[in-house]
């Protein structure tokens, strides 16, 4: 019986080991979700994307325990006019506040999830927080 949990174990610890890691050359600084929108996740690359397109940055602060920052990456994020609307006038960044506090303590992310719409020159336009529908987003967009 003990056998059988400690191979148990094992088994769990690769798999989790395996599926915790990728092969090397395979990270980018921009990623497609299933949502669609091709996310940056460098927030000064998309500035500079920004100015090269003559679009605005549409920074996404969020964090993987979320749960509304979840809802919106599968239901607002996820709707056609969204991503139509998002690919036409914006340059999207997923910035996560637990990995850049920085970021967060500079933008005053206080609740999440937190929108942040820029210019191309880095300055604030609008503020748009808490969960927001297909419709809400679009709204203010």
């Amino acid at each position: 019986m003990n056998k059988s949990f400690a191979i148990l174990g094992i088994m769990l610890m690769v798999v989790a080991m395996t599926g915790c890691t990728s092969p090397p050359g395979t990270q980018t600084n921009s990623s497609t979700n299933p949502s669609g929108i091709n996310w940056e996740t460098d927030f000064n690359a998309a500035f500079e994307k920004a100015q090269a397109s003559n679009k605005m940055v549409f920074a996404d602060f969020y964090a993987d325990w979320c749960h509304y920052c979840k809802m919106m990456d599968g239901e607002t994020y996820t709707d056609t006019n969204v991503q139509q609307k998002m690919a036409q006038s914006y340059v999207a960044v997923k910035i996560d506040t637990d990995k850049n506090p920085d970021l967060s303590t500079q933008y005053n992310i206080y609740g999440l999830p937190t929108i942040i719409i820029f210019n191309a020159n880095g300055q604030e336009i609008k503020r748009i927080e808490g969960y927001q529908s297909a419709d809400q987003l679009l709204s203010q967009l």
